[in-house]
């Protein structure tokens, strides 16, 4: 089932007081990759991987979780999945932060996705970036741990639509600028956002993932819960 795209709406980003919307006619390079890869493998050899992290990521994290929180405060009546939603766009540095940090340190493509599927209140931004940080502290990973075994177990744990929605189409925007070669870890929580709303692009998502990179986890163990008839435990009830 393709997913339907939504109308182009800026972020509002309420830390800067500013929009952000995407240039899509003009491209990443694969230059433009692999000099902030360079500058962040810099940033821990030079001042340790906790800074480098918040340097890469703190302010494009914000950026997303506004996204994410501005879809959810729309979400004041019945939503039904795959209706067209209204877009929040984000600017080339910020999509150039989100997938070098999803594709350099899996703590980092973990909070993109956990913030999708959880809302401030369970997974709230000083959480996520400590994560982010510290994905071995023993506090932050059972935390981690519980939140996805909760979201996975709990009947009452449905989806927040609209947020899950917003999540997908931000993560589709992020694959239409960036080279091939980087869009695996995207497409990885694409597939998981839709399994964990049911929704059949999952497994598509999944083996997109997975043909780029045949070593992709996350899209493998999406791909073996679909082929599993394998749900989060929400999809039983309804």
């Amino acid at each position: 089932m393709p997913y339907k795209r939504r109308t182009e709406k800026p972020i509002n980003h309420a830390k800067e007081g500013r929009t952000m919307t995407i240039n899509r006619t003009v491209r990443i390079t694969g230059t433009e990759m692999k000099e902030t890869i360079n500058q962040f493998e810099q940033d821990r050899r030079s001042n340790g991987t906790r800074k480098a992290v918040r340097s890469l990521i703190s302010e494009a994290l914000l950026i997303w979780m506004d996204a994410l929180e501005q879809a959810s405060a729309e979400n004041d009546e019945p939503c039904r999945v795959s209706v067209t939603r209204t877009e929040c766009s984000l600017d080339r540095d910020t999509v150039i932060r989100i997938t070098v940090g999803m594709g350099e340190m899996l703590s980092i493509r973990d909070v993109f996705l956990i913030s999708a599927i959880v809302d401030e209140q369970r997974a709230s931004r000083e959480f996520l970036m400590d994560f982010a940080e510290r994905p071995q502290q023993p506090s932050n990973a059972q935390r981690l741990e519980q939140l996805l075994s909760d979201a996975f177990r709990d009947p009452s744990a449905r989806p927040d639509m609209r947020r899950c929605d917003q999540a997908i189409n931000m993560l589709f925007d992020i694959i239409d600028m960036i080279p091939k070669s980087y869009r695996a870890q995207p497409f990885a929580i694409i597939s998981y956002i839709m399994w964990w709303m049911g929704q059949e692009g999952a497994m598509a998502a999944a083996i997109s993932a997975l043909a780029i990179d045949d070593q992709c986890s996350l899209a493998a163990i999406v791909c073996s819960a679909v082929e599993r008839h394998i749900g989060p435990a929400w999809t039983s009830e309804t």
